[in-house]
């Protein structure tokens, strides 16, 4: 085999992964409007493996990257989408929340927080380096920014917000009029 096309293939398989972490969350590489969505293995709050292609796949799907269970902001959001969730049903839409959380912290956020939705444990932050959201936080380890996707049945995303500022989320009014714009 000849080493330069080779090479050509390594650099087009690095360029094309969002393996590589960011050393700060300004450094994020999300996936694009139009990717489509990748195979990874997250854990449910019962603690089994499942890939997230089956969660999603068919559905129209809200996907929320969050902090964990001790962000205060996080806290918030997810609350603010529990006020939208019936409304985001109506328009064929389901929420996944997706945390670096351990299952068993995802069941106390449930009930803190009285969520009707799926929360996700990316504890080993396959589906954070898969969407390129991971960073490394110099207080906390390696964590997602703050995210949210929209993804159609066909398991392509129609929708992002990425913000480096863990402070600033999107709005549940603005998120909703989003998914009520992407509707099928």
């Amino acid at each position: 085999m000849k080493p330069i096309p080779v090479l050509a293939i390594l650099a087009l398989f690095i360029a094309n992964t969002n393996f590589l972490n960011a050393n700060t969350a300004e450094e994020v590489r999300p996936l694009l409007i139009g990717a489509k969505i990748p195979s990874v293995e997250v854990t449910n709050q019962q603690g089994e493996p499942i890939d997230l292609l089956n969660v999603l796949q068919g559905r129209s799907s809200v996907v929320i990257f969050y902090r964990g269970s001790w962000c205060p902001y996080c806290n918030t959001q997810l609350s603010e989408l529990a006020s939208i969730e019936d409304d985001l049903k109506k328009s064929g839409y389901q929420i996944i929340a997706i945390s670096p959380d351990k299952p068993e912290s995802l069941d106390i956020t449930d009930a803190k927080l009285n969520l009707g939705y799926q929360l996700i444990s990316d504890s080993d932050y396959r589906a954070m380096d898969a969407f390129g959201v991971s960073y490394e936080n110099k207080r906390r380890g390696k964590l997602p920014v703050p995210s949210v996707f929209l993804v159609t049945p066909e398991l392509e995303i129609s929708f992002q917000y990425v913000n480096p500022n863990y402070k600033y989320r999107i709005s549940s009014d603005l998120l909703l009029a989003a998914a009520k714009s992407k509707e099928h």
